[in-house]
C-alpha cells in the first residue's frame, strides 16, 4: 500500500523517489479452511436464534445471504450490491466488481427457494428498493452489518476460524468435486484455473493408484 501511495505521489509530482520500493513484504499463509455442511447448518440455526434462544430480527436475511453466497459462489461485495434487475428467467447474473467478468448462475430448486425467501422478506419489510439485501428499515445491507451478524452466529454456534469469505471457497470446492475444475472456474468468474485452484480446498486426500512397474523393470530383478 505504501509503495502504491509513493508511486502516486511521484506521478503527481509530490516526490521524486520511492523510499519503500525495496522493502520486503511478509508472506501470507494461504487459507485452507473448509466449512463443512454440518458447520454451515449450525451457523444458520444460530443466525436465526440469539443467545437468549429467541428469534433474531436479522436471522432470515443473514441466512438468505449465506445461502446465496454458497449457491452462487460470489464474493460478499457482489452479493451485497446485488439488485433485483439481475434476476431473470435465465437465472441470476453477476458482473464482478473485482475483475469486471460476467457470470450467469442458472436456476436450481434451491436457488429459486432462496430468491423466493428474499422476495417474501421484501414484501414483509415493504423494502421496495433496487437492492436485494436490505435491513429492517429497507436500507442497503452493509458489509459491516453482515460481518457482525455472521461473527455473532459463528460464535453462538461454537465454531472457530470460519470467515464469511470461506463460503466462496466452499462453493467452488464443492462445485469442483461434483462437476470439475472448469465448472468451478466458470462459477468463480476466474480468468485461469490457477485462480480457482487458490479457492479449492482439499477435504480429503486425492485417490490414485501406486506406480506400475514396467515389464522391463520387473525382468531386471
Amino acid at each position: 500500500l505504501l509503495r502504491e501511495l509513493m508511486r502516486y505521489a511521484i506521478e503527481r509530482g509530490y516526490r521524486t523517489d520511492n523510499p519503500v520500493e525495496h522493502v520486503r513484504t511478509m508472506g501470507e499463509t494461504p487459507r485452507d479452511r473448509y466449512i463443512t455442511d454440518s458447520e454451515l447448518r449450525r451457523i444458520k440455526v444460530h443466525a436465526c436464534r440469539g443467545a437468549d434462544q429467541l428469534d433474531t430480527r436479522s436471522g432470515p436475511m443473514l441466512c438468505a445471504l449465506i445461502d446465496m453466497a454458497y449457491l452462487t459462489g460470489q464474493r460478499i461485495g457482489d452479493l451485497l450490491t446485488m439488485e433485483w434487475a439481475q434476476v431473470s428467467d435465465a437465472g441470476v447474473a453477476f458482473k464482478t466488481a473485482k475483475t469486471g467478468r460476467r457470470v450467469l448462475i442458472e436456476w436450481t430448486p434451491k436457488l429459486r427457494d432462496a430468491i423466493a425467501r428474499l422476495r417474501r422478506l421484501r414484501i414483509e419489510r415493504q423494502a421496495f428498493t433496487a437492492r436485494v439485501f436490505t435491513t429492517q428499515t429497507g436500507a442497503p445491507y452493509t458489509y459491516s452489518g453482515a460481518h457482525t451478524a455472521w461473527r455473532r452466529a459463528v460464535k453462538r454456534a461454537g465454531i472457530t476460524g470460519a470467515h464469511f469469505h470461506d463460503l466462496r471457497a466452499k462453493a467452488l470446492t464443492d462445485k469442483e468435486a461434483r462437476e470439475g475444475m472448469a465448472a468451478a472456474r466458470a462459477m468463480g468468474a476466474h480468468t485461469t484455473e490457477a485462480q480457482t485452484a487458490d479457492y479449492v480446498r482439499q477435504k480429503a486426500a486425492r485417490k490414485t493408484r501406486a506406480t506400475r512397474w514396467s515389464e522391463r523393470a520387473v525382468r531386471s530383478f
